[in-house]
């Protein structure tokens, strides 16, 4: 399929890579009423594995030291999350923590750079919208090759996955030149690489729903 190639926006609009993501494989009838529960499943979905993903930083800058420290913290920010009925936020950032530990930090050689905190707002421009977001942090991996990686440990549906990382990156291209080989997804449910190369099919779906992303948004600030 061809991207659609109407006339795009100037880019003004700021939009994070998550919920556009999930945006990418749904009907463009059903957008507008999507767009404000995406935006608040969002701010859930990076709370609810904050404690993990700076538990794992901090794992990594220690040099996999002072563990039950990391593990009492972990502990501590999980228990202030606020979850749904059946969630265990305790207990799924531990889980999740733990299989890093096992599974992906010996493979990593050397810790490169967090991103928990640096400020993604002013984002990339990409097809009319200002695509924002980055990686959990950098590190060598055991070959010496600098990855870029993203912590992946909530259940997604497998098409937005690929939404994501491919819209990760653009964003790896854009701020650090590098290819999107160079993401390294650890799959923090299953313990293995969930290795993304450039899609074109992906890429075309990324750039119709950004397009349309922008021309709604502006559409729906345009004075009436």
């Amino acid at each position: 399929m061809q991207p659609c190639y109407f006339e795009v926006p100037a880019v003004s609009i700021t939009v994070h890579i998550y919920p556009l993501s999930r945006l990418v494989h749904a009907s463009a009838g059903s957008w507008e009423s999507q767009l404000n529960s995406i935006e608040e499943g969002k701010i859930h979905a990076y709370r609810y594995y904050l404690p993990l993903r700076e538990a794992v930083v901090s794992y990594c800058k220690s040099r996999g030291k002072r563990v039950d420290e990391i593990l009492r913290r972990l502990t501590v920010s999980a228990s202030a999350v606020t979850a749904g009925r059946g969630a265990n936020p305790v207990s799924d950032n531990r889980a999740a923590f733990e299989v890093f530990v096992d599974n992906f930090h010996p493979r990593i050689a050397h810790f490169g750079q967090s991103f928990l905190r640096e400020d993604a707002k002013l984002g990339c421009a990409f097809e009319g919208v200002r695509l924002a977001g980055l990686p959990h942090f950098s590190a060598n991996d055991s070959k010496g090759e600098t990855r870029y990686v993203y912590l992946h440990a909530s259940k997604w549906d497998e098409d937005d996955l690929k939404a994501y990382l491919e819209l990760l990156s653009v964003i790896v291209g854009d701020k650090f030149d590098a290819p999107s080989t160079s993401i390294w997804c650890m799959d923090l449910r299953t313990g293995k690489d969930y290795k993304w190369k450039s899609s074109a099919r992906v890429r075309t779906k990324c750039v119709n729903a950004a397009r349309l992303y922008a021309r709604l948004i502006d559409a729906m600030q345009s004075p009436k």
